[in-house]
């Protein structure tokens, strides 16, 4: 499979959802210069299920004409919204995961919704969406709440981005997509970090040994060091540091993620318990966030 250099990829089924994912990935291609490639997975399925003998030809030439109606028509409103963009199409059967996995490779961007089409094929870029947040080899976008069309040639809705920060691990990568997704939209950025403790006493450390104030400035300079080149690269972008008591990272980053333009997680860390909670948040909150979701590889 051939893969346009840093192109920023969609993955496209009919569904609103993905519709929602290529009006965000259209709008990403042109703010960053990027072609935009068009990736459409589809499989001849039986009206009888599953069968051991070859399909129609008939059918299945009707399969792949639906198919490369589709990817033209997206072209189009592609060219409609913003004239001039580079825009190319894949045709693929097989894993709607594994090629997009694949077409990841060099792209600067993965874009895909949170729900396809109904019935079976409603697995196919949800489900995808959850192997890509594992394997992905470049930035992915999971576009939410599910059957979000978008607005194509718009802006994202104006709201705030926010990141989550890992103290165990370089997070870097994650910041500077945090950084630039806030620039391009005009908005504050809110940088958080989930630290916790039992209270002193009882259950928990002898009040002599541990206060919860200096636990807490200790996670707010952690934070503001994470965050200082980064700031001066983009002074124009507020930034909000938000250290936050909490046993679950997942709640901090989730349960207000409604009032937020995009969620922005890493995954892995510095090591293997790091790594699995990592890749945790990033699969928990592509399923369960509020708003579009961006998991950010970090270098090994």
């Amino acid at each position: 499979m051939t893969n346009p250099t840093h192109a920023v990829v969609v993955g496209i089924d009919g569904s609103d959802s993905s519709h929602g994912a290529f009006a965000h990935a259209a709008w990403e291609a042109h703010r960053r210069g990027r072609p935009l490639r068009l990736v459409h997975v589809y499989n001849y399925a039986s009206p009888f299920g599953w069968s051991a003998f070859p399909p129609d030809p008939a059918d299945f030439a009707e399969s792949i004409e639906r198919a490369r109606q589709l990817v033209a028509e997206h072209e189009m409103e592609a060219h409609l919204a913003y004239p001039g963009l580079d825009v190319a199409s894949t045709l693929a059967t097989g894993s709607v995961g594994a090629v997009l996995v694949d077409a990841s490779a060099g792209a600067d961007l993965v874009v895909v919704g949170s729900r396809g089409l109904g019935g079976f094929k409603g697995l196919l870029l949800g489900s995808a969406g959850t192997q890509l947040a594992a394997h992905c080899r470049a930035p992915l976008v999971v576009v939410r709440p599910v059957g979000d069309r978008g607005n194509l040639g718009a802006a994202p809705p104006h709201r705030p981005v926010v990141v989550g920060v890992d103290g165990a691990s370089n997070c870097q990568a994650t910041l500077a997509f945090a950084f630039d997704e806030a620039a391009a939209r005009g908005v504050a950025l809110y940088a958080r970090y989930a630290w916790w403790s039992l209270e002193p006493g009882e259950l928990g450390p002898p009040a002599r040994l541990y206060d919860l104030e200096v636990a807490e400035d200790e996670a707010r300079r952690l934070l503001s060091e994470s965050v200082a080149g980064w700031r001066d690269k983009y002074p124009d972008v507020p930034v909000h540091l938000e250290p936050v008591r909490a046993p679950n990272p997942y709640l901090v980053l989730i349960e207000d993620s409604q009032d937020f333009g995009l969620l922005v997680v890493s995954r892995h860390g510095g090591n293997t318990l790091s790594r699995l909670l990592l890749a945790a948040v990033g699969d928990v909150a592509v399923r369960e966030a509020h708003c579009p979701v961006a998991v950010v590889p970090e270098p090994e």
